[in-house]
């Protein structure tokens, strides 16, 4: 009787001392998926992850990543700092950003 509380101070003991860790995730590899049929079809590639944070000087900032490809690129973007508008156009290499003063603007590369 008197071991189960033993043995539980001792798995308590070692997750606080972070002996006990579970790893993360590793982040799946660039893939690319091709599809045909009838009408056409298309080929799809995962690409590296294109996403991060951008802090704006005076209204403007320019993310340079290869990620960005061409101007056809689809690119979501919010205000992080305040629920102000902002612009996102992409280009090769380079992601162009126009909003609001100092604002911290998040971005992703959705196709």
């Amino acid at each position: 009787m008197k071991i189960v509380p033993v043995v539980g101070s001792l798995l308590f003991v070692l997750s606080i001392s972070g002996c006990i860790q579970i790893p993360a995730e590793p982040t799946p590899p660039p893939t690319t998926i091709s599809s045909y049929g009838p009408l056409g079809g298309f080929t799809m590639s995962s690409g590296a992850n294109c996403a991060g944070h951008a802090t704006l000087s005076n209204g403007s900032a320019t993310v340079q990543d290869p990620c960005f490809s061409s101007s056809e690129n689809v690119v979501v973007c919010t205000d992080t700092t305040s629920p102000s508008a902002v612009s996102c156009i992409a280009g090769s290499g380079r992601l162009s950003i126009a909003g609001m003063g100092d604002d911290t603007v998040a971005y992703a590369r959705v196709k």
